[in-house]
């Protein structure tokens, strides 16, 4: 496994990361347990999480298998806060009082004293960056926290958090965490030239647009029951048919070079400048023996050509940001 320099941290992570989204709902303990095993065992060095994953069940099922394996130590985790967590009208966003508050709860889901990289899951527009940037500086102080971060953040407010962090003396952000898919290439135009700018690292989820680029769906009209695309009205108006056309293209790429549609978009994200990793999400023992390939594969400039066909550089045929309404 190649392990690359995650900004000016100096961390070395590996180009998968392994997502827990599915942790919990609907991937189950027991085959969550063997995805944790494996990525381990295949040099996977870096979990992502957050609060809000099956409602916490994701943190508590990665807490329980790194306590039984011992493997903590050996492995960064992390965590977000913004996300709604309650009823309540400050469980949510990054305040002061829920950034502490959210942190102390993942802590004890995930068994473990501190959290290597925290991420401000969004940003919140209706709270002072000071206000964050002095919670997350409290939680680092206190060895709660190792490192902060940004998720599908503006370039220009991940700008002003280094400005204000050098201000007063707070941790910085290490990294961005934005969507990046063959399908959706906006942050080519500021955030990625932004984090090279600042030696920022980038660890991009939705590497497969939702399974688009994975050839899961035929039809945005009429999707596969059990698909994400049939959870939240998010999730499916990120199926487009462009987007499924540019997956069949792709297709037919990966079999002229004797591999799987999926191996292929992941590699083509990993093989981008300025990318660190990029998060993989395996419901399945299988699906993620699949993905493991597209670590090392290398793509030449034919192929980078012909995905530049598919789909120009800056832009989008499928909104993974529609979650983020400041993009436009």
């Amino acid at each position: 496994m190649e392990y690359r320099r995650l900004g000016r941290s100096g961390l070395k992570i590996s180009p998968l990361v392994l997502g827990t989204m599915n942790f919990g709902n609907p991937t189950s303990k027991e085959e969550s347990f063997k995805i944790i095993h494996r990525v381990i065992e295949a040099g996977i060095n870096l979990f992502d999480c957050a609060d809000v994953y099956a409602e916490g069940e994701s943190e508590r099922i990665l807490g329980e298998a790194l306590a039984q394996n011992g493997k903590r130590k050996e492995v960064f985790v992390t965590s977000k806060v913004f996300m709604k967590t309650g009823p309540g009208p400050n469980d949510a966003g990054n305040s002061k009082h829920h950034i502490i508050e959210s942190c102390e709860a993942s802590l004890k889901r995930l068994r473990t004293d501190y959290i290597d990289i925290y991420f401000l899951h969004r940003t919140d527009f209706d709270i002072p960056q000071e206000e964050s940037l002095a919670a997350l500086d409290l939680l680092v102080r206190h060895g709660k926290v190792r490192y902060i971060a940004s998720s599908t953040h503006p370039a220009w407010r991940v700008v002003e958090a280094l400005w204000i962090s050098d201000r007063h003396h707070y941790p910085k952000f290490i990294c961005e965490q934005p969507p990046y898919n063959l399908l959706d290439r906006r942050i080519e135009n500021e955030i990625i030239p932004m984090c090279r700018a600042y030696d920022l690292g980038l660890i991009t989820w939705s590497p497969l647009a939702q399974g688009m680029l994975a050839c899961r769906y035929t039809d945005p009209s009429n999707l596969p029951m059990g698909s994400r695309g049939t959870l939240r009205d998010v999730y499916a108006e990120r199926i487009t048919k462009r987007g499924i056309e540019v997956g069949l293209q792709l297709a037919q790429r990966a079999t002229q070079k004797g591999c799987t549609v999926s191996q292929l978009a992941l590699a083509w994200v990993i093989n981008q400048p300025g990318i660190t990793g990029a998060i993989i999400g395996p419901r399945t023992l299988g699906q993620l023996e699949d993905l493991l390939p597209s670590a090392d594969m290398k793509l030449d400039e034919s192929d980078l050509r012909f995905c530049g066909e598919l789909v120009s550089p800056g832009t989008h045929v499928s909104n993974h940001f529609n979650t983020s309404r400041w993009m436009k």
